[in-house]
């Protein structure tokens, strides 16, 4: 009869693997217990705050959008001056043409309100605004017809009281400006001044 040879064992069954192993996974389970609950809320904690911060900031900016600060945009402005006054703007569009870049920006106010302001070779050309200002006139259609073309807005306001500048612009020498009145029940009319002088009116649902 031949010898026998002798068989090992695989290595996983024998007594130093499991040792091992049991290191191993104790090690695992250490450097689990290191991130203990304390840590893990500060981190927590942290991101809270970030979060927090993030949304006072986008309430801050929300409510430099309003028509006083509308207002206080000039045309020739910079756009660093606009900035320091309402925040940084998103830009809805960019185009340059013949060397003069534009850019148009936008910013967001409480509800569906927002205004945009449009950039040229870094400085103000145009503004238009929706929703920023309370609609409280009390334009009626008598009153309306009482406005005729080519008066100046202060003759305009003489008969319909201060209206507010929805759109403003200014290219080259030529500024044009409309001023809306917006009643209470969204009935409203719209001037359109070139220079002061009125070019244009539209009324909608005035009695």
């Amino acid at each position: 009869m031949g010898r026998k040879e002798k068989i090992k064992k695989p290595f996983y069954k024998k007594a130093w693997f499991w040792i091992i192993a049991v290191i191993i996974i104790a090690g695992f389970a250490g450097s689990g217990a290191d991130e203990n609950p304390e840590t893990s809320n500060q981190a927590s904690n942290t991101e809270s705050i970030e979060e927090s911060k993030n949304v006072e900031d986008s309430k801050k900016e929300k409510n430099k959008v309003n028509y006083d600060n509308f207002m206080k945009i000039e045309m020739g402005q910079s756009h660093e001056d606009v900035i320091a006054l309402i925040g940084e703007g998103e830009e809805q569009t960019s185009s340059e043409v013949s060397g003069i870049k534009t850019a148009i920006y936008t910013w967001n106010g409480d509800g569906i309100s927002n205004m945009n302001v449009t950039i040229q070779n870094g400085v103000v050309a145009g503004k238009a605004q929706v929703g920023l200002k309370k609609a409280d006139s009390d334009i009626t259609l008598e009153k309306y017809e009482k406005v005729k073309e080519g008066m100046s807005y202060e003759e305009v306001k003489n008969i319909l009281g201060e209206g507010e500048i929805s759109s403003e612009t200014k290219m080259a020498n030529i500024k044009s400006v409309i001023y809306s009145y917006i009643n209470k029940g969204g009935s409203n009319a719209n001037f359109t001044f070139t220079n002061d002088k009125l070019q244009m009116k539209a009324q909608f649902n005035l009695k």
